[in-house]
């Protein structure tokens, strides 16, 4: 649809006349008449206006206009280069696949559960009359879609933080000692729970790495881990040191996951010994005790070649 379609289907569902928007806005129906018949255009910022009257994101009335098949067929070229789409049959259905484990797709595979969900709540198909309140509650909401998104991941952020403001605020009171060097990063990380600490990622050639949690289980009081609310310490410990990171929610449909992302000098370090740490613990019960002895020898034995290794001086480099 163009700019002008999607603001009169917009305006028809909130049940508004070109005259009653038009008041909204201080202009004009026939300046309505004329946006919509895409005879003018709205500039940027009364666009947003006009989406903030309609109750929409800005995004929902942006110009991204597909006439036809073939305009859809070079959308999905794009997202084949960009995000590793496939095609397949499944039952003799044509099947868009995305995959899961390619990590330029979490927000994406996110969203697209996200819709799932919803589509499912309000069990929807093509035969509804657009006046039914569950339809129009369907389309709202797909017109707000960025906005509901992003306050859902902001609660879900504002959630694992109440579960631990309780163990933040006793180790900020009681003035706990910083990380000082890469093998203390390591021991953190390595001392939390495997249950909650699911995976390290390398996000290729950008030097950040990905710490993923199992957000289920932060969210539960039940499953509490001292251990991580340290992390969360240090996490805004080095926010104030300059050390940029940034979390990303991931939603399977099934599963919620959290990755805290950071950049700073030293962490290749970290993502090989931590990632070393995961394997090992995962798998320890099929190792010999002679075995173990050796893992655990040889990882002692980095731990000290790093305790000399300054967080602020790695991050220097």
């Amino acid at each position: 649809m163009t700019i002008g379609e999607k603001i009169r289907y917009f305006r028809l569902l909130r049940g508004y006349t070109q005259a009653e928007l038009g008041d909204k806005l201080g202009l004009q129906a026939d300046r309505i008449r004329q946006y919509e018949n895409d005879v003018r255009t709205p500039k940027a910022d009364l666009l947003k206006t006009i989406a903030d009257s309609l109750d929409v994101d800005v995004e929902a009335l942006s110009d991204i206009n597909v006439k036809n098949a073939a305009d859809i067929m070079h959308i999905l070229f794009e997202l084949e280069d960009k995000h590793t789409i496939d095609i397949e049959r499944i039952d003799g259905k044509t099947a868009i696949i995305i995959d899961d484990e390619d990590t330029r797709n979490n927000i994406l595979n996110t969203y697209l559960n996200y819709w799932y969900d919803k589509r499912q709540v309000f069990s929807l198909d093509r035969y509804y009359d657009n006046k039914d309140p569950r339809v129009i509650e369907y389309k709202s909401w797909r017109g707000r879609f960025s906005s509901n998104e992003t306050d859902f991941e902001k609660d879900i952020l504002q959630n694992i933080r109440e579960v631990y403001d309780d163990e933040l605020g006793r180790l900020s009171k009681a003035k706990t000692k910083h990380c000082e060097t890469i093998t203390d990063i390591i021991n953190m990380l390595c001392k939390i729970p495997t249950e909650l600490l699911l995976d390290i990622v390398e996000v290729s050639e950008t030097g950040i790495y990905g710490f993923i949690f199992d957000a289920d289980k932060l969210l539960d009081p039940d499953a509490f881990s001292a251990d991580f609310a340290y992390l969360l310490y240090e996490k805004d410990h080095f926010l104030n040191l300059g050390i940029a990171g940034f979390p990303e929610i991931k939603y399977t449909g099934s599963a919620l996951k959290i990755t805290y992302y950071t950049r700073f000098g030293g962490m290749h370090i970290v993502y090989k010994m931590v990632n070393d740490w995961l394997n090992y613990s995962r798998k320890k019960d099929s190792y010999s005790v002679l075995a173990k002895k050796e893992f655990e020898k040889a990882f002692d034995e980095d731990l000290k070649f790093y305790s000399g290794a300054t967080i602020k001086e790695m991050n220097e480099q």
